[in-house]
């Protein structure tokens, strides 16, 4: 079988095949044997009826059967001794059919991913932020784990509840004077100012006394999730049964322990560590934003049409979703994305470009993903997940999806290993005061009972 290549443009490409005349007879010999294990003639035994019957009733079936084996084996040997790329299904050209005693010529064309001419690394040129938490920042820090570790003791100086405070509390919910499921607890501890309450009730149990009965007066909010109270005034008949003082470690030895370290300079230096990591996580993501528009920008080449169109209608599909769920209708939302074409295309096309220069220096780089790296990944995700977990092992069992993850994870590597060639400026910055991702919230919000 002999193959000749020609390049009809960088992303379309020829094979012309032409098969000689002893493989078109051992195909069409192989054809009618097949034929004649499987075919019953009248006054002739199974697998025993002459040839000449055979090419005379199966001619047709026989030829079309010979003509699939033979573009197949065609198409298999380009792909596997040619290099050829195919993107999308293959167009096969057959002008004649395969005859016994002649060569069988045909061709194929198909979309190729273009040959792409990598640039130096070193002409990429992106900026890259490294922070510096400073000791305000450490401190600041450190005045939240506090938080996190402290302790609730029992007040026995004063009888009033301050802000801040743990209450011991019994209440009993009621509206319109009928006590509700859920709105009644005996001992329950209340942080206040932790907002774990719908609005109001915290502010109205802070001030009163220990021992004393009162009534809170609420509203339910409008968006309530219980559709039953939304909206409604509520009265919750309170009693408070002790108070509790929040009791922060002294900032040593003691607090040290509390977080599993020797000593505060351990600490210190295992937070500055991790307030600058995870604001270079987060710039990182920012710098291979930047690298990808950077290669969008270097790389000028042709698109299989296929998979551009393909990127096009998948934007296309999201705008208009994410439309529909801002509230806007339908078709009102196919116009307007309709009007974004140019803008889509756009993307659609840099996107494209980049996911190809990425996996060509892949490729040149021997960059890979093992099953391994896959099954951590897809074990990350599934622990993130929670109570889904057990969905996301299941969706990952696909192996198109299982596929695409590796795809995705190939690319992220290509970018460190680029992030670490390309001309990188370093930016330093010093991580601002009371914005480095923590400025927390350590109230406890999963309260489930009718007054949250």
């Amino acid at each position: 079988m002999q193959l000749q290549i020609e390049d009809l443009s960088p992303i379309r490409k020829r094979v012309q095949v032409t098969v000689p005349a002893a493989r078109v007879n051992q195909g069409f010999a192989a054809t009618y044997k097949q034929l004649a294990a499987r075919t019953r003639l009248p006054g002739f035994r199974r697998g025993k009826v002459p040839m000449g019957h055979l090419q005379k009733r199966f001619k047709g079936q026989a030829t079309a059967d010979v003509t699939e084996m033979l573009v197949q084996e065609g198409w298999t040997q380009a792909l596997d001794q040619h290099n050829v790329r195919p993107v999308g299904r293959p167009e096969v050209d057959t002008n004649d059919r395969p005859h016994e005693g002649q060569d069988f010529s045909f061709s194929i064309e198909v979309e190729v991913v273009p040959d792409i001419e990598l640039k130096a690394y070193d002409s990429l040129s992106v900026e890259r932020v490294e922070w510096n938490a400073s000791d305000a920042v450490v401190e600041h820090e450190i005045e939240h784990l506090r938080e996190h570790v402290a302790t609730f003791k029992p007040v026995t100086e004063r009888t009033v509840a301050e802000r801040g405070d743990m209450v011991v509390l019994d209440f009993k919910g009621s509206v319109d004077g009928v006590e509700f499921a859920g709105g009644s607890a005996e001992n329950f501890e209340l942080e206040l100012g932790s907002g774990r309450f719908i609005p109001g009730f915290e502010d109205q149990v802070t001030g009163q006394t220990v021992g004393e009965a009162f009534d809170v007066n609420v509203t339910f909010p409008e968006d309530y999730g219980a559709e039953d109270l939304a909206g409604k005034a509520a009265v919750f008949a309170c009693k408070i049964n002790e108070l509790k003082a929040k009791a922060l470690p002294e900032i040593g030895d003691e607090l040290a322990s509390e977080l599993g370290e020797e000593n505060m300079d351990a600490v210190r230096a295992k937070v500055r560590e991790q307030v600058q990591d995870q604001h270079r996580r987060e710039t990182d993501n920012d710098a291979k934003n930047a690298l990808q528009a950077a290669i969008a920008a270097a790389y000028d080449f042709d698109l299989p049409p296929s998979l551009l169109n393909s990127i096009l209608e998948e934007k296309k599909s999201e705008a208009v979703t994410d439309l529909i769920r801002g509230g806007t209708e339908l078709e009102a939302a196919r116009t307007e994305v309709e009007g974004k074409l140019a803008e889509l295309t756009k993307s659609a096309t840099d996107d494209l470009r980049v996911e190809l220069v990425l996996e060509a220096v892949a490729e040149k780089e021997g960059v890979e993903v093992t099953e391994h790296e896959v099954t951590m990944l897809v074990e990350q995700i599934a622990r993130g997940a929670g109570q889904y977990a057990v969905q996301v092992r299941q969706m990952y069992r696909d192996q198109n999806r299982r596929a695409g993850l590796r795809r995705r994870m190939r690319q992220d590597k290509v970018l460190d290993f680029l992030l670490d060639k390309a001309n990188v400026t370093v930016v330093n910055k010093e991580v601002p005061e009371h914005d480095h991702g923590h400025d927390h919230d350590h109230a406890d919000h999963d309260h489930a009972d009718h007054a949250d």
